[in-house]
């Protein structure tokens, strides 16, 4: 095992918490939290929180810094409705720690269930990042339709990323996608990824599955919606949770698939680090929206079964 195991956030001063659960989780699920050094990007983090993150790393013997960086560096940028300048920073992740040979980056709506060890030893070969490629995701026909990209191969989801840190900075990689980001801004829809899935269009690893399992994927089971062998291979044994889209755990009413394991190092947070939430956090969802998800699961199965019917 290499010295350090480096894992990289982009956080601002709203993400602090949510940022600080994820770090709790990967901290108890590590055989070597004393390796672990957290690198944060953030433009505004406060004093008062990196105090208790680094209070919280220190239980475990764990380094942290906080890295400041100026988001006018992607003022030319969109700010997408769903996603701040500060998606951007992690382009800068690969270029402010000289001394990695590689990185791990992780964004702040994830649990981790693994040991993030054995995702920094993964052998990725000679490719410059790792990642899971995205699974029953409309969106990549969309991609493939307006963006200029050649070869077979699937839109990956970039919150979840191994790093060659030579590669990139040898390739200049982080300025590549944020130019190609500033040319297509008006088309993005997902921001700096869009960049990165363009950039790195058949040169990038596919990690395995469970390293990146989208909560979504237990919702959309429960719908009646199909899901292939690699996808019951995910959610059977997921090793990282990931809350992408806008139910978030810690805030959506809705249903949120794995709401659970949020909540579990969530409370501990709170108990035993005195770090509370701003306002209290949902566990479960309304009566009213818990009626309108059965009723969809309902209304999906249904129109599953009539399409398969008058298709065969």
């Amino acid at each position: 095992m290499l010295d350090e195991i480096s894992v990289f956030f982009s956080a601002d001063e709203r993400y602090a918490r949510y940022c600080a659960v994820t770090i709790l989780s990967i901290l108890e699920n590590t055989s070597s939290p004393n390796k672990l050094h957290f690198y944060i990007l953030s433009p505004d983090l406060s004093l008062e929180n990196t105090q208790r993150i680094e209070k919280l790393c220190a239980q475990f013997a764990a380094q942290v810094s906080v890295i400041p960086i100026d988001l006018a560096l992607f003022s030319s940028l969109p700010e997408l409705q769903h996603l701040s300048l500060n998606t951007y920073s992690r382009l800068r992740c690969a270029d402010v720690c000289d001394g990695c040979e590689r990185i791990i980056y992780l964004d702040c709506d994830l649990i981790i269930l693994g040991d993030i060890a054995e995702l920094f030893e993964y052998d990725f070969g000679t490719k410059p990042i790792g990642a899971v490629p995205h699974v029953q995701f409309p969106y990549q026909d969309f991609f493939l339709k307006h963006f200029d990209v050649e070869g077979n191969d699937i839109y990956f989801n970039g919150g979840v990323m191994l790093i060659n840190t030579v590669y990139w900075r040898e390739k200049q990689y982080g300025e590549e996608t944020l130019k190609w980001a500033d040319k297509y801004s008006n088309k993005l829809h997902f921001g700096d990824q869009d960049a990165l899935n363009a950039v790195f269009w058949k040169n990038y690893c596919h990690l395995p599955g469970v390293w990146n399992v989208e909560a979504r994927l237990f919702k959309e089971k429960l719908l009646g919606l199909p899901q292939n062998e690699e996808i019951t291979k995910r959610m059977e044994n997921p090793k990282i949770i990931h809350y992408t889209g806008a139910d978030k755990p810690w805030s959506s009413q809705n249903y949120v698939p794995m709401r659970h394991l949020y909540t579990h190092y969530s409370e501990q947070l709170s108990q035993n680090f005195a770090w509370f939430p701003s306002k209290p956090e949902p566990k479960k969802c309304t009566i009213q929206s818990f009626l309108k998800f059965v009723w969809s699961c309902l209304y999906f199965r249904a129109s599953y079964n009539f399409h398969a019917i008058f298709n065969t």
